[in-house]
C-alpha cells in the first residue's frame, strides 16, 4: 500500500514539475485542451436522431337522402268535335335516388273525382285518362297510377305515358276548357 502511495505521489509531483517548466506546461496544456475538446465534441456531437412516427385517422362521411323529381306535360285534345271522341297522350317523367321506391298518383282534377273527370269552361267537358293506348286501363282512383320498386330504380329517368280520351256526343258551348291534374310522387 505504501508503494502505491509513493507512485501516486511521484506521479502527482511529476505533473507538478511538468507544469512548472514553461515548455512542458505548454505541451501539457495543449494535450489536456485537445483531450477535453475531443471529449466535449464527442459528447455534444449530434447523434443520429431516432425517427418516430405517430398516426391518426379521420372518417369521411356523407349522407344521401332519397329524393325524386317529377315533371308532367300538358294533355291537349286540340279542337273537340262532339261527333267523335278525341284522344291524346302526354308523359310524366320520374327520376329518383337509385334504390328508392316511389309511387306516382294523379288526383281527380277540378272535379275532385278521378272516376268523373271534366274540364271546365263555359260548361263541363268530360274526359278520362288511362295507362294504356287501348284505353282499357283507366286511372280512375286517387291511388297509385304507377309504382317504381327500389330494385327497378337505377336512378335513370323513367317515363310514363298518360293516354286520354274525351268521349263523343258531348254538346257544349264553344270556348276554352281546362282542368288541372296534380301528379304526386311518394317515396
Amino acid at each position: 500500500m505504501a508503494a502505491r502511495q509513493a507512485d501516486s505521489t511521484v506521479k502527482a509531483s511529476g505533473l507538478e514539475a511538468a507544469m512548472r517548466s514553461p515548455m512542458r506546461s505548454l505541451w501539457v496544456f495543449t494535450a489536456l485542451t485537445a483531450g477535453l475538446a475531443t471529449g466535449l465534441a464527442a459528447g455534444l456531437a449530434p447523434c443520429a436522431a431516432l425517427a418516430q412516427t405517430k398516426t391518426a385517422q379521420f372518417a369521411v362521411r356523407a349522407q344521401v337522402v332519397a329524393d325524386c323529381q317529377v315533371t308532367a306535360q300538358d294533355l291537349n285534345f286540340g279542337v273537340y268535335n262532339s261527333a267523335s271522341a278525341a284522344t291524346a297522350n302526354t308523359i310524366v317523367t320520374l327520376r329518383c335516388t337509385p334504390g328508392s321506391a316511389a309511387t306516382v298518383s294523379l288526383d281527380g282534377g277540378g272535379s275532385g273525382n278521378p272516376q268523373q273527370r271534366h274540364m271546365t269552361g263555359p260548361a263541363n267537358l268530360n274526359y278520362q285518362v288511362y295507362r294504356d293506348a287501348a284505353l282499357q286501363d283507366p286511372i280512375n282512383t286517387a291511388g297509385a297510377a304507377w309504382q317504381l320498386s327500389g330494385q327497378e330504380n337505377t336512378g335513370q329517368t323513367v317515363t310514363y305515358t298518360v293516354y286520354g280520351q274525351t268521349p263523343s256526343g258531348q254538346v257544349v258551348p264553344a270556348g276554352n276548357y281546362v282542368d288541372m291534374v296534380r301528379v304526386t310522387v311518394q317515396f
